[in-house]
């Protein structure tokens, strides 16, 4: 039985929930202890915070009670916010409400809105599914995230500092957001955690006003959602495992009881914001090889062995931009990258696919279809380079897509490098 919102924030729940993060506060430094192997070069790579000092960690601990006493003071407030009305903002909704949760989805569309309060049916994404009555939807920002102990960012990845930044004095400072976007932000090739943090102000902590007087405004604590998960899976109750991460793991927990389950929707917890983002960000391109495979008829054992090494390619790069391997090794690295890699469900795998097939980027890409992994196949040569790595998927990958290499090309260089270790000693 999923547990009721007010079991999930009773007293006794939230003092055992501090004694792990208090705990969880003294090892924070574990989430540090992996550096970046280059300094960040002309914007080129991700930036990351030094270690905490004593004085972060003792803030840390004063920000728990402060959170405690917050949450045991609006027990009673069961509200979640979700941000945007695709397919994986509603199966986050869903899954909320499931636990009994009240759920109001802001959207821009009026009749999409309208739908989903009156016949309980979203008619853009996952038109199949019945809602769960305890979700709204409404046109209306304001009255949206109104009350709301949890926003739920569940907007394209491109699009999502430009909305934060236009409506940050609507937005309530202090509410959990958690982040389902999977990429890196494309202008600035950020992280999308610095570029939401950069349009929250949240470092300046005001309002963002224009006035002389900017009412100042607690900074949003960001978590993020990543792993192995379709929507369309999520809403069919089809037993599903991701993780969370935030730097502050009670943040990270606040998010994990609320969508989690005891039948079938279960998440981790981490602390490796970088790996989380990294994992959802660069497996995109990654999946994009594997379509390309697929379209050239290849079987699976030519897929089953890109896979394996897309995998180490992946780890080795995130970890030479400061995650960690055990968080790449798990649902948000190779857990994603397989979902990716295998199922058609993927937009990464059918562009690769449709690029087999002779299709072009721009014909693909006119069908208004989001693939996140054409533009971060260039990102991530571009850390490659920064970084001094060889990384010879995500070049071969880039290079079709910029239209450099064919498929046989790219397959041909693959097999022409020189033979060697398996593994490298390290």
């Amino acid at each position: 039985m999923a547990p009721s919102p007010s079991s999930s924030t009773s007293l006794p729940s939230l003092l055992f929930t501090a004694a792990g993060v208090i705990t969880g506060a003294a090892l924070a430094s574990i989430y540090y202890k992996t550096k970046a192997k280059t300094q960040q070069e002309n914007n080129i790579l991700p930036t990351r915070e030094e270690p905490p000092t004593n004085k972060d960690r003792s803030q840390i601990i004063q920000n728990i009670g402060e959170y405690l006493c917050n949450t045991t003071n609006s027990a009673n407030n069961n509200k979640v916010c979700v941000l945007g009305g695709g397919a994986f903002g509603t199966s986050l909704a869903y899954a909320a409400a499931r636990n009994g949760y009240t759920v109001s989805i802001y959207c821009r569309d009026e009749a999409q809105a309208a739908s989903i309060n009156s016949s309980h049916i979203n008619p853009r994404y996952l038109s199949d599914t019945i809602l769960p009555s305890s979700i709204t939807a409404t046109t209306e920002l304001k009255g949206a995230v109104l009350g709301c102990m949890l926003i739920i960012l569940a907007l394209p990845c491109q699009k999502t500092p430009d909305f934060l930044r236009e409506n940050r004095s609507i937005l309530p400072g202090g509410v959990v957001m958690c982040v389902t976007a999977k990429g890196l932000y494309l202008p600035t090739r950020q992280l999308i955690s610095d570029a939401i943090e950069d349009a929250l102000n949240n470092t300046n902590h005001d309002g963002g006003g224009e006035g002389q007087q900017q009412q100042k405004r607690k900074p949003n604590p960001l978590a993020f959602f990543s792993g192995p998960t379709f929507a369309s899976e999520i809403v069919k109750d089809n037993p599903t495992v991701a993780v969370v991460a935030s730097q502050t793991l009670y943040h990270a927990v606040h998010v994990q009881k609320i969508l989690s389950n005891e039948t079938n929707f279960r998440l981790y917890v981490s602390q490796d914001i970088v790996s989380v983002q990294l994992g959802g960000a660069l497996k995109n391109p990654l999946a994009v090889g594997a379509g390309l495979l697929t379209g050239c008829g290849y079987g699976i054992n030519t897929l089953s062995a890109y896979v394996t090494r897309a995998t180490g390619e992946l780890r080795q790069l995130c970890v030479a931009l400061g995650g960690e391997a055990d968080t790449i090794n798990g649902l948000s690295g190779v857990g994603d990258l397989m979902l990716t890699c295998f199922s058609t469900q993927s937009r990464n795998q059918r562009c690769g696919v449709r690029l087999a097939h002779g299709e072009s980027i721009e014909d693909i890409l006119k069908d208004g279809m989001t693939v996140e992994g054409v533009a971060t196949a260039t990102v991530a040569v571009l850390y490659a380079d920064a970084c001094g790595l060889d990384m010879p998927l995500f070049r071969a990958v880039a290079g079709v897509i910029e239209g450099k290499l064919n498929c046989e090309e790219a397959l041909k260089r693959l097999f022409e490098r020189p033979l060697g270790l398996e593994m490298k000693k390290k």
